[in-house]
């Protein structure tokens, strides 16, 4: 979750200096603010900051002669924040006085909280979505042992329930779990062959589904 925003300025004697921030007692360590400074060299681009206790995305506005940082918790990913410092940098210009962008300031930290909180409803979404997928795959892979050793399915459907539920299976693998003759079994799995339904990888000496 973001920590806070600043502006950097240039100062001709001593560098970069912090000209506002938000909140008024965030941290910011001087070497941090050189360096951010001296990685934009006075040109329009963005930034990606990540030291050993920093993480930061910033953006030089050549127009106003600032730098937007936008300070980052350990573990946030500067992309998912870029679009913070796009807006901020779409309307710089509008503000002319020191309290109109100290608002804005403000503003901007608070809607970068907002990036945060719906990245994170994705990803626990995104979450839940896959254990549930897990579930429902787990689920049906059950339902399939249970058919394939049901005494319903002729032999051919049996070896094809098998090979639709794994990738690739050796002769051995199908025959312990289809019961039947081995030369019943191999007869089966030629006409499989022939009819180009199942293939055979000679390097692993293994049969699977042909599609």
């Amino acid at each position: 979750m973001p920590k806070g925003i600043f502006i950097i300025k240039w100062d001709q004697v001593i560098g970069g200096t912090v000209y506002m921030r938000f909140p008024e007692d965030l941290e910011i360590p001087d070497n941090v603010v050189q360096h951010i400074q001296i990685a934009h060299n006075f040109t329009e681009s963005y930034i990606i900051t990540e030291e050993k206790e920093w993480n930061s995305v910033s953006f030089y506005n050549s127009e106003k002669e600032v730098v937007i940082v936008l300070v980052l918790d350990k573990f946030d990913e500067g992309n998912d924040y870029l679009i913070v410092l796009e807006e901020f940098n779409k309307d710089l210009y509008k503000y002319e006085n020191e309290n109109e962008l100290k608002e804005q300031l403000e503003r901007r930290f608070k809607f970068s909280l907002n990036v945060f909180r719906t990245r994170d409803e994705v990803i626990m979404k995104l979450s839940n979505d896959v254990a549930d997928l897990k579930m429902r795959v787990y689920e049906l892979e059950k339902k399939i042992e249970k058919v394939i050793h049901s005494n319903h399915l002729t032999v051919k459907s049996r070896i094809l329930f098998l090979l639709a539920t794994n990738d690739q299976l050796s002769f051995l693998d199908i025959k312990k779990q289809v019961n039947t003759s081995k030369r019943w079994l191999e007869s089966v799995i030629e006409t499989l062959i022939k009819d180009k339904i199942v293939a055979y990888n000679n390097a692993n000496n293994k049969y699977y589904i042909s599609f």
